[in-house]
């Protein structure tokens, strides 16, 4: 099928994530029309995630074709985005040129429909899914080369320079916790090097920059506590693992929940972590819990969820029937178990110095930062900081000392049975 080759306009540079945006257009979309905005990518060899960014909830259709030898087309897959019209200088060609996409191309395809056309390769496997709040299109596309270990992969994937590492003060308005004896972080015990395969874990804080995630009841923010323990994570990782750790952000600085899972695909991580603080309007609420991803089961999973997804309930539903597409390919299984290993080792660590923590168990829910991770990948919610007790205990120096060193016993747990496994 040929596709139309209407300019759109003079294309921008790409910055250095590989994005190209739009100006937002001058005329406004036609009653029920959305507009497209722009087109983002990460790559890796053997996998590239593309984001259609719009403005309004449009129907979509995603097809591929194969390889033309007569004309010459390469095999691509498009997607026909229907009552939607591209904003003001939206480039018609996206050169990218990663080893498995050449390129992306948009244009009108009738006068309603837009289509974008991914010029690729070859390719083993490709999955669609959307994200709310702005709406966006996700496409990931896999090929059959294996990652590539590369010596400096923040560098890659963050154009800033890193952010100093300090620790952040607990907020005026919460007492500082008392001091007791220094935290006793896990020996490696049978593990030597990187364990049992484990060459490079993911660890994700959660929210960030203008999105500040859950409030405790004295104003301190989830987004920070978070990006403190995630520091904490990646030392304790790296010193007792034996391997390389990398943050999907080291400073406070908002990124998009499809981006961070990109990053975790893009440098071939073994595990991805996300970090988070539990929330409730009911303040008595306490305890910590470890979730993966899968459909919720019951309506509190449900309720984190669509905290931490930044979306309604009803949109978790939503978001279930796109997991049915998912699910074949995710390290479901795996994901459990480092989610057991991780939560029996902080319930049994954390009693030890708060003996009053309550274990809120091992849970399924659709959380859309766990989407697309291509690895087993959990997340923990550490405490609720909107229980006063645990607002205080977060923002104490020690209390992240002993949840990360539980974290990394857990990982070291789940590693040597991976390694009991892989023996046998």
């Amino acid at each position: 099928m040929a596709v139309a080759t209407e300019m759109l306009a003079e294309p921008p540079a790409p910055d250095s994530a590989g994005s190209v945006a739009a100006t937002p257009s001058a005329v406004l979309p036609a009653a029920g029309e959305a507009l497209l905005t722009g087109v983002r990518y990460w790559s890796k060899p053997g996998y590239t995630r593309i984001v259609v960014d719009l403005e309004g909830t449009p129907e979509f259709t995603a097809n591929v074709l194969p390889a033309d030898t007569t004309s010459g087309m390469p095999p691509r897959i498009y997607l026909d985005i229907k009552k939607v019209r591209p904003a003001a200088n939206l480039t018609e060609n996206m050169q990218v040129d990663d080893g498995l996409l050449r390129q992306v191309r948009a244009a009108r395809f009738d006068p309603t429909t837009m289509r974008v056309v991914l010029d690729l390769v070859a390719y083993h496997s490709y999955k669609t899914f959307t994200l709310p709040d702005p709406y966006r299109i996700v496409v990931d596309v896999y090929g059959d080369e294996k990652a590539v270990l590369s010596a400096a992969p923040e560098a890659e994937l963050r154009a800033a320079p890193p952010a100093e590492k300090k620790p952040i003060p607990p907020p005026a308005k919460i007492p500082a916790a008392v001091a007791k004896k220094p935290v006793e972080v896990p020996r490696k015990a049978s593990i030597s090097g990187p364990a049992a395969g484990l060459r490079r874990i993911v660890v994700d804080a959660g929210h960030g920059g203008k999105d500040p995630g859950a409030i405790g009841p004295s104003g301190l923010q989830e987004k920070n506590i978070t990006l403190a323990m995630a520091k904490l994570l990646k030392t304790e990782l790296e010193r007792e693992l034996g391997c390389q750790v990398i943050l999907t952000r080291d400073r406070d600085v908002f990124i998009p929940l499809e981006e961070r899972t990109a990053i975790a695909n893009k440098v071939g991580a073994d595990l991805f972590i996300s970090v988070h603080a539990n929330a409730s309007h009911n303040k008595s609420a306490y305890g910590v819990e470890t979730y993966y991803l899968n459909f919720s089961k019951n309506d509190k999973a449900a309720a984190v969820a669509a905290r931490e997804n930044g979306i309604s309930l009803k949109q978790v539903g939503d978001l279930e029937l796109i997991l049915f597409d998912l699910m074949a390919n995710a390290k479901i299984n795996e994901s459990s178990r480092l989610a057991a290993e991780i939560q029996n080792s902080l319930v049994r660590d954390l009693k030890r110095e708060y003996p009053d923590v309550r274990d809120l168990g091992v849970k399924q829910g659709p959380f859309y930062v766990l989407v697309g991770a291509t690895m087993p990948s959990v997340l923990v919610e550490a405490a609720f900081i909107s229980h006063k007790r645990e607002e205080t205990r977060l923002a104490s120096r020690e209390f992240q000392l002993q949840t990360s060193a539980a974290i990394v016993k857990g990982v070291l747990n789940y590693a040597s049975a991976l390694k009991q496994v892989a023996g046998k």
